[in-house]
């Protein structure tokens, strides 16, 4: 009996710990997880369908880019990701925005070279016209 007492204390305190997401947040989960495919597809359409015109698309290495510069720059490279996966991952819904922080590890190749990186992000999603739109990115070195 005390071993179920100890395992239900323990479930209580994980479940006290573990906020669950809202269907806006799990919406916008999902739309990070889509244009993290869409960069590694090199996915032009995709990407333009879940960008806004208006895009500020900032590089960790100082680059900004608008829409049309950061679709090509991922379909014509010189560096193509492998794989991109975020965690520490925090949304933020403010109106008709939604602000997420996450840490990413990823692989990627620059002119032939292999790359491990790790970086932070911030991405601000808008919603115009009924649909989830990425407005703007910041990359940040850790």
């Amino acid at each position: 009996m005390l071993k179920y007492f100890k395992i239900l204390t323990l479930l209580t305190v994980i479940s006290l710990n573990v906020r669950a997401q809202s269907k806006k947040e799990t919406q916008i989960a999902k739309l990070v997880i889509a244009i993290n495919n869409a960069i590694i597809n090199t996915d032009s359409l995709t990407l333009k369908a879940l960008t806004c015109d208006e895009l500020s698309y900032g590089h960790s290495a100082g680059l900004i880019q608008d829409q049309k510069a950061f679709i090509a720059g991922v379909v014509n490279g010189p560096t193509f990701f492998k794989s991109i996966e975020p965690f520490d991952q925090k949304i933020t819904m403010a109106g008709k925005n939604a602000i997420v922080r996450h840490i990413v590890t990823a692989k990627a190749v620059n002119k032939g070279t292999p790359l491990d990186l790790k970086f932070g992000n911030i991405l601000v999603w808008q919603k115009k016209h009924g649909k989830w739109k990425l407005l703007a990115r910041q990359g940040y070195k850790l």
